[in-house]
């Protein structure tokens, strides 16, 4: 490129980010216009330009018009930018989120059903153990992640800083607070006089933290441009019902906890249970789901975009389903009348309808469209977790036809079924999926160097399938419920697993992100033989041709960089490459100095004129 400048250099869709950053670094207040703070570390994700315009949300031909004009500008251009809260707020909540599901979430309900199986009944265990276990997984493991997700994913979509952000930790911590304090206040009903309002006092925590939860997202979003479009309607829909079932989870907690007898209590459960479960799972879970699929699986998939028009007939489908299953059955229980309990059945084909209209355009029992989508690692947890989700559909649809062959009224042991296949094998499935694809990306890691997570599929797929199965066997057989415990133990294991391993990318990407701000430090005046490279890189990125001359090649890739760059000084890499320093640093000082003065890349004839006789 002899004689080229920085402006001449042509950029394409298909060239990653670290490698343009790395020589352009004046580039990045570009990226971050369009949500890339905090994303990658300083040289970005490992992703392509065209990748990163699709999932933002960016014209392309203008992010490179843009990028273009950005090159025109002085390497030294800074980012103006500032670090803040919210561009690591996802880490606290993902983590979170992964604790207590190993905990009170997916563990303790393994061990609830190996009591279960033990001694061959579901009503053998405390009601309000169940309960406060399915707490922790709906709040915990669920609200955690869609609140994590939402902080740090929605603001970059709308091209617009979160509102608030400081908000954003401390509803963290009142989510956090209320939900140890709720669960461990469930657990010792009748051992605790207190345990009733302590519960409550955790639950109006949760309620505080989900609407300041919900008041950000509405401000951050009313601050954008960006029309109101489908996804955006599922997301703020599903907010909604976050904010409506966790009132109603308030009323429902204190009611059972403060029934005076049994048959008060059971009534409550047999009441009320089943509506609220509604709106955790087809209304919080499955609305933000499908929303973020809207906006997402075509850009990170290469599937086809589902038409507007079919969208917006989706949500209101949905809509109308959840308010009708959940409003039907209080009116059945209120009244004893069977004929609104045979009304459900309407609820649960537009629920059905409302779910194919969005997920039939993906065909996603055929494979993906592009080769490199068939092999990325959550490609096959986001279509394992479709299948499940029309497997509990299917067997919702079937609940009528399952009562006549059983001859059971009501079985729970079905119903748990086709709730334990749509809150495991879809919605526990799709956090795994999208946290195993988005959480390397924000930590500049590439995914073809992690590991493609078999073990964790399989294992969670295969308790899955046991737990669906075997549970609704013991409607048939007491046999079954000697393994049903197991396929708990399967779910647990598949979760640390895949839990360990994403804790363990985040953690790198901190430590690299704040190892990279350590080493870097403030530029000095001058280059010497003790700095190390990839500190020369970032102080003067005029110098790359330099190292690239005298044999460098390596610092073309963004993993050396943050890598072995990071720890070999320049008197170190000359001694291993037999070159002789003086003249190098020399080189890398002229290189700096030409880049300050003038903005451009140094002639290569003229390193080539100062590698003579250096053995380079």
């Amino acid at each position: 490129m002899s004689g080229e400048t920085l402006t001449s250099e042509k950029i394409t869709p298909d060239m990653m980010i670290p490698n343009l950053l790395s020589r352009h670094p004046q580039a990045r207040p570009v990226f971050n216009r369009y949500g890339l703070n905090g994303c990658g570390g300083q040289l970005g994700p490992v992703e392509s330009i065209g990748f990163f315009a699709r999932t933002h949300g960016v014209d392309e031909q203008r992010l490179l018009a843009e990028l273009t004009e950005a090159m025109r500008q002085p390497v030294g251009a800074a980012d103006d930018s500032k670090p803040s809260v919210a561009d690591a707020i996802y880490r606290r909540f993902f983590t979170a989120g992964i604790v207590l599901v190993l905990t009170a979430g997916a563990t303790w309900g393994a061990w609830l059903l190996w009591q279960i199986g033990i001694r061959g009944a579901f009503t053998s265990i405390s009601i309000f153990q169940v309960n406060a276990h399915g707490h922790a997984q709906i709040f915990g493991w669920v609200g955690l992640f869609i609140m994590g997700f939402a902080y740090q994913a929605f603001p970059r979509m709308w091209h617009t800083p979160l509102a608030a952000p400081r908000l954003a930790a401390a509803a963290f911590l009142a989510m956090l607070t209320g939900l140890v304090v709720q669960v461990t206040a469930m657990t010792l009903v009748g051992q605790w006089s207190y345990a009733t309002p302590v519960a409550v006092i955790g639950n109006v925590l949760q309620i505080a933290a989900i609407l300041a939860f919900a008041g950000q997202l509405a401000v951050t979003y009313a601050r954008s441009d960006k029309p109101f479009e489908p996804y955006v309607a599922f997301a703020f829909a599903a907010v909604g019902w976050f904010v409506i079932m966790s009132v109603f989870t308030l009323w429902h907690t204190y009611q059972t906890m403060a029934a005076g007898t049994r048959e008060q209590l059971l009534w409550y459960v047999a009441t009320y249970q089943a509506p609220l479960r509604d709106l955790q799972v087809h209304g919080l879970a499955l609305f933000m789901i499908l929303g973020v699929c809207l906006r997402m699986l075509p850009a990170l998939f290469d599937l086809p975009a589902v038409p507007q028009r079919r969208a917006w007939t989706s949500l209101a489908l949905l809509t109308i389903a959840v308010l009708s299953e959940v409003v039907l059955f209080i009116v059945y229980r209120w009244t004893q009348q069977h004929a609104w309990a045979g009304l459900m059945w309407l609820s649960w084909v537009l629920l059905v309808a409302g779910v194919a209209l969005i997920a039939w355009p993906w065909r996603l029992w055929r494979p993906m469209p592009s080769t490199e989508a068939q092999f990325d690692r959550s490609a096959k947890f986001i279509r394992a977790a479709y299948g499940w989700l029309a497997v509990s559909l299917f067997m919702l649809l079937m609940l009528p036809v399952y009562q006549v062959i059983s001859g059971i009224p009501f079985s729970h042991a079905y119903y748990g079924a086709i709730r334990h296949a749509i809150t495991v094998g879809f919605i526990s499935l799709m956090i795994m999926g999208f946290a195993a694809k988005v959480v390397p990306t924000l930590n500049g890691i590439d995914t073809r160097t992690l590991s493609p997570l078999w073990g964790p599929f399989i294992l969670v797929n295969l308790g899955c399938f046991l737990r669906v199965s075997t549970q609704t066997l013991t409607d048939w057989h007491p046999a079954f419920f000697a393994v049903i415990g197991l396929s708990g133990t399967l779910e647990v294991i598949g979760l640390g697993w895949w839990g360990v391993g994403l804790i363990r990318v985040m953690v790198r990407g901190k430590r690299e992100a704040a190892a990279t701000h350590e080493q870097t430090g403030p530029r000095p005046a001058s280059i010497e033989p003790t700095h190390r490279v990839a500190d020369v890189l970032n102080w003067f990125p005029a110098t790359e041709p330099v190292f690239l001359e005298f044999g460098f090649s390596a610092i073309k890739h963004a993993v050396f960089r943050r890598t072995m760059a990071r720890q070999v000084t320049l008197a170190q890499a000359c001694r291993m490459h037999n070159i002789d320093a003086e003249a190098f640093v020399a080189a890398l000082n002229r290189a700096a100095s030409a880049g300050e003065t003038c903005g451009t890349r140094t002639d290569r004839s003229e390193f080539v004129q100062l590698n003579v006789g250096v053995g380079a």
